[in-house]
């Protein structure tokens, strides 16, 4: 039974992934003129037709399109959990803490905002069946202790806590985000840690951390590039795992320049990877990374786990390359001009 789910998972995470969209969809989806557009073409010719079921294209706008297409990510990890044992079943429980915290930070950014009122317009209702807390609830969320009272007995409260404003200062959504997601690493890096040292286990782990750096290279890049942080303010903001030693993130974080962070990493394990980068923007790096790194484990790992971790984070990508179009268009970027924004 173990062989056939693990080739249940192989078998049906490498034909979604052949669901993926096209060259041929991007051109097309490139070459829409307004939301609308974009929105008939994701529902008439793609995958993602099942998700936007019903939908009236006509009268949709990005903030009601974003949260039923990422509605279309999780159940794909849904469906994929429902052959999934042990450390896959580890990775599920990972990815519904994402989708939660994701809901928690644009619940509080709106709160930030004085519109939390705005929230009941894009929460992910269908989620609530697979969420451990409710969107219902979120809903009527209205202030930063509306929130610690919503979330009391979760194992995020204690993050909010924490970081609680003082009356009249604003919330710092930053360090909230920071500190829920690694939180959230902790757990997952603790699992692997338990389940032994074996090849399988060890190989998750690895493709796990690998992850975690290009995040941190990339959050280093974009806090000095446009933020102009030193080193005490960009480590409280790093992710405390992954591959690095700590003497190479003490270095990249003290780096003067963003130049000088790309010639300190290519003295490490990430230096044969990001020559075959391709990206126009630094702050894509991050996503050129993970691209490479998952395409290649997803067509020849024979570890499920990995192959489903590949595939939902390609799919993440190709979410943010929808997202990035549906944005561009919007504001009348030319095909060119959004062409730029896509990793691939």
């Amino acid at each position: 039974m173990s062989s056939m789910a693990s080739n249940a998972i192989l078998a049906k995470a490498r034909a979604m992934y052949g669901k993926c969209l096209t060259d041929s969809d991007y051109r097309q989806l490139m070459d829409c003129r307004s939301v609308p557009e974009v929105a008939g073409y994701l529902k008439t010719r793609t995958s993602y037709g099942s998700a936007l079921t019903g939908l009236d294209e006509n009268s949709i706008h990005r903030g009601q399109l974003e949260p039923l297409l990422r509605q279309n990510l999780y159940f794909d990890v849904f469906a994929l959990s429902r052959y999934a044992k042990d450390k896959a079943l580890l990775f599920t429980g990972f990815i519904i803490s994402e989708m939660e915290i994701e809901q928690i930070i644009r619940c509080l950014t709106l709160v930030n905002l004085g519109r939390a009122e705005e929230y009941v317009y894009s929460m992910p209702l269908s989620m609530d069946q697979y969420a451990k807390i409710s969107f219902k609830e979120l809903a009527s969320v209205r202030s930063y202790d509306d929130m610690m009272e919503m979330l009391s007995g979760t194992v995020y409260y204690s993050v909010l806590q924490r970081y609680k404003p003082k009356e009249n200062e604003r919330i710092d959504i930053a360090r909230i985000e920071a500190e829920l997601n690694n939180q959230n690493y902790g757990v997952i890096m603790g699992e692997m840690e338990k389940a032994g040292k074996n090849r399988d286990a060890g190989e998750l782990k690895e493709i796990f951390a690998a992850m975690l750096d290009f995040r941190n290279m990339s959050r280093i890049i974009r806090l000095k590039k446009y933020y102009g942080y030193d080193e005490s303010r960009i480590k409280p903001l790093l992710i405390p795992y992954g591959r690095l030693s700590k003497r190479n993130i003490d270095d990249l974080c003290a780096a003067e320049t963003v130049q000088e962070v790309f010639e300190i990493s290519r003295t490490t394990y990430l230096g044969r990877l990001m020559s075959r980068l391709r990206y126009n923007d630094q702050s894509q790096m991050a996503w050129a990374m993970i691209c490479v790194y998952c395409r290649h484990h997803l067509r020849l790992s024979p570890n499920p786990t990995i192959v489903m971790v590949s595939y939902v984070y390609l799919k993440e990508i190709e979410l943010n390359n929808i997202i990035n179009i549906i944005e561009s268009t919007r504001y009348g970027l030319s095909a060119e001009e959004k062409a730029k924004l896509l990793v691939r």
